[in-house]
Formats: structure tokens, C-alpha cells, sequence
């Protein structure tokens, strides 16, 4: 058990086309989306309980079927501490995006879905949806 992630940025980290890079003379490590250089960002976002279902599905979808509702979609709208939580990692150009939904539960957050990788327009329409 000691090998598998602890949170999204360790998922992250191990994927193989996301590279680590040294800044400030090496005392900085950065996560970079490898195919575009462009530098990772981790952020969250809350949500009402009326979305928990909704957001389960759409988590829930096939890649091909994920990125055609992604492009038909709004965006969520957020709630000030709302008991969902999407945790994100968006590249600055925003062809790669992570995801992962989690819930309120026992006084901590609880995944509901596994991470989420998204590239190319999928991200970009996830970058959207999600306000990244």
C-alpha cells in the first residue's frame, strides 16, 4: 500500500507524460504537462449537493462519450464550502486536466470516482465546465 498515490498531485505526478523540472537553482520542482512544457496548476472546486449525482455520472462516462457532453455543457455552478469536491490539476494551456470527485464524509473529503485524465479538446471543454 505504501506505493500507491496519496492525492491527485501524486496520481499526477506518475503519469508519463507529466516531467518534473527544476527552477531557482534547483530548490523549486515543478510538474509540467510534457507534449506542450506548459506548467501544472492545482486548484479545487466546490459544489452543492444537487449536483452529486449529476457530477457521478458525468465522471462515470466513457472518454468519447465524456468529451462530446463536456463541449454541450455550462459550467457548474460552485457553492461556498459545498459538501462536493472536485480536486483539479489544468495545464496553463489547458490541453491536460485532472480530476477527481470527492465528498464530504466523517469530517474529511472521500473520493467518489477515481482521477480523471483528460488531453486535448476533453481537457479544454473540462477547463470550461469547471471554471479552471
Amino acid at each position: 500500500m505504501e506505493n500507491q498515490p496519496k492525492g491527485l498531485k501524486d496520481s499526477v505526478a506518475l503519469q508519463s507524460y507529466i516531467t518534473r523540472k527544476s527552477t531557482f537553482f534547483g530548490l523549486i520542482n515543478r510538474l509540467v504537462y510534457a507534449p506542450t512544457d506548459s506548467r501544472l496548476n492545482f486548484t479545487s472546486r466546490y459544489y452543492a449537493p444537487i449536483l452529486r449525482e449529476e457530477l457521478k455520472e458525468l465522471f462515470a462516462l466513457g472518454d468519447q462519450v465524456l468529451e462530446k457532453r463536456l463541449a454541450k455543457m455550462n459550467r457548474f455552478e460552485q457553492a461556498m464550502n459545498g459538501n462536493l469536491l472536485v480536486e483539479c490539476c489544468v495545464s496553463a494551456d489547458k490541453q491536460f486536466v485532472a480530476l477527481q470527485l470527492k465528498h464530504f464524509a466523517q469530517i474529511d473529503y472521500q473520493p467518489i470516482s477515481e482521477v480523471r485524465f483528460l488531453q486535448g479538446d476533453t481537457a479544454k471543454h473540462a477547463a470550461i465546465v469547471f471554471d479552471l
